[in-house]
């Protein structure tokens, strides 16, 4: 999949703590989606799973991916274990995550 380069962001942090000069690389951006296995990630509240299953089925439509990958969160107030970050990356071109509530 064809993707794009996007310039480095430079960090800022409201709390007033320096988070340092080395600057933030974003991922590469896939240039088309068609085509592209999407990835879910739940973040485990309430209508999450709602409101990522209506936008993929919605962005299917236009984009006709080849594959929707669904993973949930353990916890919607802490980060994802490493294993369901792995079984995104191998399994989603991009992904995308949701809020519920």
């Amino acid at each position: 999949m064809a993707t794009q380069n996007l310039p480095a962001l430079q960090l800022v942090d409201p709390t007033g703590f320096d988070p340092g000069d080395t600057p933030l690389v974003m991922a590469a951006r896939p240039i088309d989606l068609r085509g592209g296995r999407l990835g879910l990630l739940d973040n485990s509240k309430a209508n999450a799973d709602a409101i990522l299953w209506a936008i993929a089925n919605a962005l299917d439509e236009e984009f006709e991916f080849a594959d929707i990958f669904y993973a949930r969160k353990h916890s919607s107030s802490l980060p994802p274990h490493p294993e369901v970050l792995a079984d995104l990356h191998r399994n989603s071109d991009f992904v995308i995550a949701g809020v519920g509530d």
